[in-house]
């Protein structure tokens, strides 16, 4: 990855870990009962099944909590790499925290149970939450793989192109061969396309970031930090000193190029 983490954009992603820790968390800690934690209270094996369920059970439920209604409220729809890490941190400190409240004494020897209680939430997350994101990875790039198939056994023109919202739900389909360009306004990005050979316009709510992604298209490119345009509809290049700009069928709008993507625009269109 480069300065971007995209793993937990997806609602269905965020689900997928927090079901994988609580799974793996129950079965872990009942069956090879790390750091003699059988050991900490003196209770019966059921009650002892259930105490211990309860770590894997609270950690799942505080994720459950970050990962929906605080990223709402707070709206964190995607993260930088460094965001995510700081994220993390915040979600381990508040688990910490519910443990310290349910099972420490808070307002005796806070320093310290924080500090151990800190010390076993790490230990005991590190590998469920691993495994859950590896697995989400590997979810995600059989999709992308799965996804390359398709398009490589369809001609382009002939393939519509999905348009998705922020929250990964798909909204409206375009033609290849229709679309024209992307434009990015506030929060949201207006399609323009053809249907019927009239020039349409469909705002969805996304980022011109998430759209170029997920389009990844090798005649879709973006040409400036507001525009990706379908070369296969350009019908006139124009170039006055170093500043290029495009015009598209069926639009008077003029589509302006920044030196960052001029090279592998005037390549595509050689």
């Amino acid at each position: 990855m480069n300065n971007s983490f995209e793993l937990l954009d997806r609602k269905k992603d965020r689900f997928l870990l927090v079901l994988v820790i609580l799974v793996f968390s129950i079965f872990f800690i009942n069956v090879f009962k790390p750091w003699n934690i059988g050991r900490w209270y003196s209770d019966s094996s059921i009650i002892q099944f259930f105490r211990l369920s309860s770590y894997g059970i609270i950690s799942s439920l505080v994720l459950l909590f970050t990962q929906f209604p605080l990223r709402k409220l707070l709206r964190k729809s995607t993260f930088s790499l460094k965001s995510y890490l700081l994220w993390l941190l915040l979600e381990v400190i508040l688990i910490s925290l519910v443990y310290i409240f349910l099972y420490g004494n808070p307002v005796g020897n806070f320093v310290n149970d924080f500090l151990f209680s800190l010390k076993y939430t790490v230990l005991g997350i590190f590998i469920p939450y691993s495994f859950a994101l590896l697995l989400i990875y590997y979810k995600k790039h059989s999709e992308e793989i799965r996804q390359l198939k398709n398009k490589l056994a369809t001609p382009d023109e002939n393939r519509l192109l999905s348009f998705m919202d922020e929250k990964g739900n798909m909204k409206f389909s375009v033609l290849h061969k229709d679309l024209l360009y992307i434009e990015s306004t506030d929060n949201y990005v207006a399609v323009h396309f053809l249907l019927d050979k009239k020039k349409q316009r469909h705002l969805l709510r996304n980022t011109m970031k998430n759209v170029e992604q997920e389009l990844k298209s090798n005649t879709i490119l973006r040409c400036h930090r507001s525009f990706i345009v379908n070369t296969q509809n350009v019908e006139f290049l124009k170039k006055n000193n170093k500043k290029l700009s495009l015009q598209l069928r069926a639009t008077d709008k003029t589509i302006p190029v920044s030196e960052k993507y001029s090279s592998l625009l005037l390549k595509v269109l050689s």
